[in-house]
């Protein structure tokens, strides 16, 4: 198994890198950032050193040596400063893609892509539409959003989190939809005040604030490793685990030609089913606004792509 990543010196491309090591999902992971050629060498030094016994290679290397890689990673993008919304980082990351994309496409194209670069769920669509792949080998990596759900539902209720389950739907961003009609307590659903549901909702927005606040540079980058590893295990494994993120719709929910965050059952050679959740009746406006800003958000892409044939 060939793993390679794409913007491996930054903080989500490298604690990737070393979770995918530490749980052996890879024979070989190809590490590379032509930004910061030091960073990669570096890490595939300490990384190949520190998972010797587990037997996995991390190496540096340019975009050929990406060639026959089963999964690509892609956690490349321009310097994101500080910002309000990862809607604002589409125009610097949408030429970024264009050229990953052509890198893919010559050779890697029987590869499964992951796209975690912001935002998402547009530039997964960018990825879809400039690489020319199945849409079922096209993931927009988004579940750290319904992660921290489950985490603020566990706080909330006074549960482990490994008994919850539960849902964040659509962008992987301010309008994304808490689908508390989706969650389950060991199996079971749950029935919430507005006042609870509210709290929740409420903490969404301060997410991404709470880390631009600390001017670190970094954003949720072990959080990203840590879920990674999960969807790549279901791939790598063929588990056909059901996991929520980025998929580009085709007849879905009723739309077409647009990605967002839904629950993917996942296994050998990316998605194999997109489910499709009853919402309840006050998700459904949510559902369909998040819907409509990543409309806008796609032709963007559409435009971006006209004019740079």
């Amino acid at each position: 198994m060939k793993i390679s990543i794409l913007g491996a010196a930054g903080y989500v491309g490298s604690n990737v890198a070393i979770m995918l090591a530490m749980q052996g999902l890879a024979d070989e992971i190809i590490l590379v950032d032509p930004f910061k050629p030091n960073l990669v060498k570096h890490l595939g030094m300490d990384a190949t050193t520190a998972f010797i016994d587990i037997g996995v290679r991390l190496r540096d290397g340019e975009y050929e040596d990406i060639k026959d890689s089963n999964i690509i990673f892609v956690a490349a993008g321009a310097a994101q400063g500080l910002i309000a919304s990862r809607m604002e980082m589409l125009p610097k990351n949408l030429p970024i893609i264009k050229e990953l994309a052509g890198y893919i496409s010559k050779f890697a194209p029987d590869a499964v892509v992951i796209t975690a670069t912001n935002p998402v769920d547009p530039l997964n669509y960018a990825m879809y539409r400039l690489t020319g792949f199945d849409r079922r080998k096209v993931i927009g990596y988004t579940i750290n959003d319904s992660t921290r759900f489950r985490m603020m539902l566990a706080e909330g209720l006074g549960q482990h989190a490994a008994s919850i389950t539960g849902y964040a739907l659509g962008e992987h961003g301010e309008s994304q939809v808490l689908a508390f009609s989706t969650v389950r307590v060991n199996g079971k659903p749950v029935v919430f005040s507005d006042s609870f549901k509210q709290k929740i909702i409420d903490r969404v927005p301060t997410i991404l604030k709470t880390y631009e606040e600390l001017q670190t540079g970094r954003t949720a980058g072990v959080t990203s490793g840590a879920g990674a590893s999960r969807i790549i295990n279901a791939i790598v494994n063929n588990t056909n685990e059901t996991l929520p993120s980025s998929a580009v719709m085709d007849g879905e929910y009723g739309l077409k030609n647009i990605s967002l965050g839904v629950p993917l059952v996942l296994g050998s050679g990316g998605i194999h089913a997109i489910k499709e959740v009853k919402l309840a009746a006050d998700e459904q406006p949510k559902f369909e606004n998040t819907v409509k800003i990543l409309q806008t958000a796609v032709q963007v892409v559409e435009d971006f792509i006209k004019n740079n044939k």
